[in-house]
């Protein structure tokens, strides 16, 4: 188990590592895209459908 201000207390042996080193890399979830665009659909449908039931209930 990682203490977590470890870091901290041994900067000596960190001067030598690189940055890109001590962040992981994130990597792009192949899912995301889909689902952003699931959920752009359903909110411009519900949106339409709102609109359409105020408009045919006092319209």
């Amino acid at each position: 188990m990682n203490k977590p201000f470890s870091n901290l207390i041994n900067k000596d042996k960190d001067k030598n590592t690189s940055l890109s080193k001590k962040f992981p890399v994130k990597k792009e979830n192949e899912k995301s895209n889909p689902l952003i665009i699931f959920g752009a659909a359903v909110s411009l449908i519900s949106i339409f459908l709102l609109l359409y039931t105020i408009n045919s209930k006092f319209g």
